[in-house]
C-alpha cells in the first residue's frame, strides 16, 4: 500500500481520537485494565489532540493517508518534558509521543513511514536525541522500535496514574537526515 504523509489539520482530530481508542484497545489489552479501555472517548481524545494540531513549532502531528485519502494513522513528536533532561539538555531532546495505526493497517508500512517522518522531523528542529515510553509489557512495539535503531534507556517505572509499568527508549539523531 502506498502512504500519503503530511501534517494532521483540524479536520483529522476526530479520526486521529477514533485511531487512538481503536490502538489503545488492540495493542494494551492485557497490558490497560479493561475498564480503562472501554471508557476510551474517541470525541475527549480528540479535543487533546488539537491541542498539538495546533502548537507551534517544534511540536507536529503527522497522518497517513490511504489511497482513498483516509487517515489510517497519525504520529504526534515535540519536545521533551521528562523531569531527568530539564536544564541545559531540554532542548537538545525531542520526544516521539505517539504512534497510533488503526489495527487494520498494521503492518503496511504506515507505522514505519510515519515513525521516519517524525523522527526527522525531530532531528530538522535540531534534537540530538530522541525520546519516547514504552508499556514494558508490549513487546510487539519495542520489536518495531528496536529494529529501528531505539533503545531502552533505563528501568522500567510507573509513574502517579499510569496504567503499567513503561520503559523509556531513546535514539540518537545524529545520523538521521533531516527534512
Amino acid at each position: 500500500m502506498r502512504w500519503t504523509l503530511r501534517r494532521a489539520v483540524d479536520a483529522d482530530a476526530l479520526r486521529i481520537g477514533e485511531i487512538t481508542v481503536a490502538g489503545w484497545r488492540h495493542a494494551y489489552r492485557g497490558i490497560v485494565a479493561d475498564e480503562r479501555l472501554d471508557a476510551l472517548d474517541p470525541a475527549e481524545i480528540a479535543e487533546v489532540r488539537r491541542t498539538a494540531i495546533a502548537a507551534p513549532e517544534p511540536m507536529a502531528v503527522f497522518v497517513a493517508d490511504d489511497d482513498q485519502g483516509r487517515v489510517q494513522g497519525y504520529c504526534t513528536v515535540g519536545p521533551s518534558r521528562d523531569p531527568d533532561l530539564a536544564g541545559d539538555t531540554t532542548e537538545m531532546s525531542g520526544v516521539l509521543y505517539t504512534l497510533y495505526l488503526d489495527p487494520e493497517v498494521i503492518g503496511t508500512g504506515a507505522g514505519g513511514a510515519l515513525h521516519d517522518i517524525g523522527v526527522a522531523h525531530l532531528a530538522a528542529a535540531g534534537f540530538a536525541r530522541a525520546t519516547l515510553w514504552v508499556y514494558t509489557a508490549n513487546t510487539s512495539a519495542q520489536a518495531f522500535y528496536a529494529h529501528r535503531g531505539w533503545r531502552p534507556d533505563g528501568e522500567p517505572y510507573q509513574g502517579p496514574g499510569w496504567s503499567a509499568p513503561a520503559t523509556r527508549w531513546a535514539l540518537d539523531l545524529s545520523s538521521w537526515v533531516c527534512l
